[in-house]
């Protein structure tokens, strides 16, 4: 979804604002607009109007202190750790600074760093009462911008787009009506910044404000030559002053109208110039180089709504993540309760089928081990008797098949007799040895019996008889 971005910045005579959509990939200028102020105008009723007039909404702001209300000083430092950084620079401006530094509020941006560990830094310090009164003078407009950055330093990022195709000395000059802004960039990089109270308004004096541009330059340049000159901002087309420029410094300057950003359309390029503050906040909030910028909303001034849309998108996770926990818990009684129900009606069922099967069975403990026991008994006593199935071999079948088998003149005395599923075991007696003889063949004649062995046959102790076991198989197809 695209964010729309407001990027005002605030004149004592013009508002002026650019408006640019940006998405995860690109970005485009939407619009330019300008407002015209009252001396000591409302600033709420300004941006109000500004809104109403050209129909324009957005989903964030972002807006600049003049230049020459803060204090900023470049800073060479011998070393480049951001902790070190924080702890040292507010010290290094402290001289600089005309009030105490609990009063103010500082920002910094790494201009350079060097291979030998040194590094370059812009230092900025805006009195806290500046600050206070620029939030609150947008507040009163409904306004909470999202960063507070400086005007002059916001301009070079379009002039950054003139200085990525071209190397060495870059200078910019922004000519405002009430003051006037000298930058230099070698390679890129920010070399000097200064803010010059006299503007090309300011008492009508060009030539003064120009003397003390040329002066600026020579002084930041140290009398090398330039690269390229490039000139922007609300005076910028004021009459005779880029004619006036060339003169004074002997160089051609270039209007920043010229410049072809990819994210400006075509029709919107001759105002670049003009809005190069405003269009300079905005275009440093995308893009592959780091832009120029600082932050003033530091310390009590801190930005918050993102802290707070974080926290309300927390909240509401957490509401929600609350809300699928009690669903899963009710889920989980509810199904809990189901196959308990389920469970309960098993139970009854089989304790009706338990009934139903063992009538006379009072006392109910564990209707499978009960059941288990009772089918056991019955496989015993079905074992025993035969069962319904004709392949069973019945005790009654094998007795009368063992009578049949044994010879008649044979005395046998039969002590034990058991049937043990398919084998049958016998303990007996007769008179000799070839009875034993007979009664295994006998028994071996009979369809009922197969594998009959004879076991332990001896003669008793007191010799009158001989005993013997025999085993044999019974089968269980019908003769």
């Amino acid at each position: 979804m695209p964010n729309h971005t407001l990027a005002l910045d605030v004149g004592p005579n013009t508002l002026r604002a650019a408006l640019v959509e940006r998405t995860l990939r690109t970005q485009r200028v939407l619009g330019l607009y300008a407002h015209q102020r009252a001396p000591g105008g409302d600033l709420a009723a300004d941006v109000r109007a500004l809104a109403a007039q050209h129909g324009i909404t957005w989903d964030e702001v972002v807006s600049a202190l003049p230049g020459d209300a803060v204090t900023h000083r470049i800073l060479e430092l011998p070393f480049h750790d951001r902790k070190r950084l924080d702890q040292t620079v507010p010290f290094e401006l402290e001289s600089h600074l005309p009030f105490e530094l609990e009063d103010t509020v500082i920002d910094f941006q790494v201009l350079d760093t060097r291979d030998e560990g040194t590094s370059s830094v812009l230092a900025v310090s805006a009195p806290k009462s500046a600050v206070r009164e620029h939030l609150a003078a947008l507040a009163a407009a409904g306004i909470d911008p999202r960063l507070v950055d400086l005007t002059s330093l916001a301009a070079l990022n379009v002039v950054r787009e003139a200085a990525a195709s071209r190397g060495g000395r870059i200078a910019f000059v922004g000519l405002d009506a009430g003051r006037t802004t000298v930058a230099l960039l070698v390679d890129g990089h920010l070399i000097g910044l200064r803010v010059l109270s006299h503007g090309v308004a300011t008492g009508g004096d060009l030539e003064r404000c120009l003397r003390e541009v040329r002066w600026s330059l020579l002084a930041l340049a140290n009398g090398e030559p330039l690269t390229a000159l490039w000139v922007g901002g609300d005076a910028a087309d004021t009459p005779g002053a880029m004619a006036a420029l060339g003169r004074t410094l002997g160089t051609t300057p270039q209007s920043l109208d010229t410049l072809a950003l990819g994210s400006v359309p075509i029709t919107l390029r001759g105002k670049q110039a003009a809005f190069a503050t405003s269009l300079g906040l905005a275009l440093r909030q995308t893009g592959d180089a780091t832009p120029f910028g600082i932050d003033l909303r530091r310390g009590e001034f801190a930005y918050h709504r993102e802290r707070e849309a974080l926290w309300r998108g927390l909240s509401r996770a957490a509401l929600l993540a609350g809300a699928a926990i009690v669903l899963m818990v009710v889920s989980f009684v509810l199904d809990a309760r189901r196959l308990e129900a389920r469970r309960d009606a098993v139970r009854s069922e089989i304790r009706a089928l338990f009934t139903a099967a063992l009538p006379g069975v009072r006392n109910i403990v564990n209707e499978k081990a009960q059941l288990q026991t009772e089918i056991a008994a019955l496989e015993k006593q079905r074992r025993l008797y035969g069962g319904l199935a004709p392949s069973a071999p019945r005790a009654i079948d094998c007795l009368r098949a063992l009578t049949a088998a044994v010879p008649k003149d044979v005395p046998l005395d039969i002590e034990e007799l058991s049937l043990d599923g398919e084998t049958l075991r016998l303990r007996g007696s007769t008179k000799t040895y070839e009875g034993v003889e007979a009664v295994k063949r006998g028994l071996a004649t009979r369809p009922e019996f197969r594998n009959v062995e004879a076991k332990d046959v001896r003669a008793s102790v007191d010799g009158q008889r001989v005993e013997f076991r025999l085993s044999l198989e019974v089968s269980t197809e019908a003769p």
